[in-house]
């Protein structure tokens, strides 16, 4: 019978927690992320350049913060498209690569690889053919520096945040290069590319960098 009282407890304990963060959640103003789209076309010997993307890219993916580049450096023989889609914690509204490049996934699996100075971690990888062309593909999802392939734990991973009385936001990070003649070359095409450019990610898209920027800002504005 105690036992019972006391489960009957922690469960009311927890509804009316998930009830006052999911009231939170829906009242709380979006974080506006200035700083998104100061992201350098210049990384290391990677010189980038903004690929045009229709308006209703942006409304399908229910955000203003997202861009697609190529970047190229004289050291590698393919370019990397590279694609950052951020939102913050009152929308994660993410579409995995999954659900528009159906019809051009030739291979799908779970691997490891080394993301920056992050270290290892899991990330999608893929090949898809485009017009006959092959490339490879990764993915994954940063939460202010959690990294995920699962988009449940970015909601899980925002309500720790919560819990600390933060607010979260998180980046899908997608990269592509040309299979030319082997995967494992493009692989490492890559993985080159993600060691200079992972470094930089948190000032442009982690929570405490963007605002902690926006009050510099608004303090400067003041005087």
């Amino acid at each position: 019978m105690q036992k019972s009282l006391h489960r009957l407890i922690i469960t009311v304990i927890l509804t009316f927690t998930a009830a006052c963060f999911v009231y939170v959640a829906n009242t709380m103003y979006p974080i506006k992320n200035d700083k998104f789209n100061q992201f350098p076309l210049v990384i290391g010997d990677w010189k980038g350049s903004d690929v045009p993307m229709s308006p209703w890219v942006y409304q399908g993916l229910e955000t203003p913060y997202v861009f697609l580049r190529n970047y190229s450096s004289p050291s590698q023989r393919r370019q990397v498209n590279l694609s950052l889609v951020w939102f913050d914690d009152t929308n994660f509204a993410f579409h995995a690569p999954e659900e528009c490049m159906s019809s051009m996934i030739k291979s799908r699996v779970l691997k490891k690889v080394h993301i920056g100075n992050a270290g290892v971690h899991e990330v999608v990888q893929m090949t898809i053919e485009i017009d006959d062309q092959a490339y490879l593909l990764l993915y994954f999802f940063d939460v202010d520096g959690y990294i995920t392939t699962r988009q449940s734990m970015i909601r899980i991973s925002a309500l720790k945040r919560r819990l600390q009385f933060k607010r979260a936001s998180a980046t899908f990070i997608r990269l592509m290069a040309p299979i030319l003649n082997d995967q494992e070359e493009a692989l490492q095409t890559l993985l080159s590319f993600l060691d200079v450019m992972y470094p930089i990610l948190p000032e442009y898209t982690y929570t405490d960098d963007i605002r902690t920027s926006q009050w510099k800002w608004k303090e400067q504005e003041a005087f």
